[in-house]
């Protein structure tokens, strides 16, 4: 005979189990696999995650009702128990009642199933969206969309006190020139190049972007001095390199302006004196760094190449 104790028991560990398995199956899918969805996915698809919500909410409260009420029904069974000498008729309801629990978690835990898979299937769909509209599709690095949300983000944290940051614009030298002389073929294939190199050599930086043709901008941690150096030790870095293209071995180099900034409202005027510094080291000779203090554009190190017209 079951008494008060064990039906209590067991009562409290068929609720304890369908809330587990509740709590696992939404927890994994919706808060651990994308905890930020951001603005990149698509009304369709963000309905369809909405409906899969609703429902799963509403089995959640279905089951959750059951639940309830089978545990009412416990109470009174085990009530039943303890006023009853032979208990056997009570014990006959109680294996029954609990066979109806497992039978209603089993079809809970099938439900719970499906939706997970739909889940996984809509979560994959949501990150390709997310990467496609954030990815530029040739180098692989962040695109002009992702440069600009990050760039808004940081400067609106700057000015609430938050972390100090440096913007700088680079150009591939003479890209016009590979691509006149040696095909568009090979002008991608110097632009995955350059791309590859500023990955591994700039690892640490907030973020590595393509901004627009044979132009990337990178995001870096201040201060905009210690940015700039850095920035030139690279430039000097890949100026050693030779790169093969088109069974032809070349030397590709990069012009870069800085900025950081100051008493600013957006981050228009941020950007307008990085490419006040990127055209000072286009127009001196290419191949240099300059950064703009907010005054003046100011050359980084000793120049290598002799000055040329841009």
């Amino acid at each position: 005979m079951l008494d008060g104790f064990t039906l209590t028991l067991l009562a409290g560990l068929v609720i304890a189990l369908l809330l587990v398995l509740i709590g696992y199956l939404l927890g994994k899918q919706i808060f651990g696999r994308h905890a930020s969805l951001e603005n990149a996915i698509p009304q369709a698809d963000q309905e369809r995650m909405i409906q899969l919500l609703t429902e799963l909410g509403t089995w959640t409260n279905e089951y959750s009702g059951n639940v309830s009420q089978y545990q009412h029904k416990l109470g009174e069974l085990s009530a039943e128990v303890r006023q009853s000498s032979s208990g056997a008729q009570a014990e006959n309801r109680v294996f029954l009642l609990l066979q109806q629990i497992m039978q209603s978690n089993e079809t809970l835990k099938a439900r719970l199933d499906a939706a997970e898979r739909q889940l996984e299937k809509q979560t994959l769909q949501i990150q390709c969206y997310l990467t496609e509209a954030r990815t530029d599709t040739l180098t692989g690095l962040f695109n002009r969309r992702a440069f600009d949300q990050r760039l808004e983000e940081m400067l609106v944290g700057y000015k609430k006190g938050g972390r100090a940051f440096v913007v700088a614009l680079m150009d591939i030298d003479r890209f016009k020139t590979i691509n006149d002389t040696l095909g568009h073929q090979a002008g991608d294939e110097v632009l995955k190049y350059v791309s590859a190199f500023l990955r591994i050599h700039l690892d640490q930086a907030i973020m590595v972007s393509r901004f627009g043709g044979e132009e990337f901008a990178v995001i870096l941690d201040g201060p905009l001095r210690v940015s700039a150096n850095r920035m030139n030790e690279i430039r000097r870095a890949l100026e050693r390199e030779t790169f093969e293209v088109e069974q032809k071995s070349m030397k590709v180099t990069i012009s870069v302006g800085l900025a950081e900034p100051q008493q600013d409202l957006a981050v228009g005027p941020i950007l307008r004196r990085a490419d006040e510094a990127l055209y000072s080291a286009k127009n001196t000779g290419r191949n240099r760094v300059y950064f703009h203090d907010g005054k003046d554009s100011t050359l980084v190190g000793a120049p290598e190449l002799a000055p040329s017209k841009r």
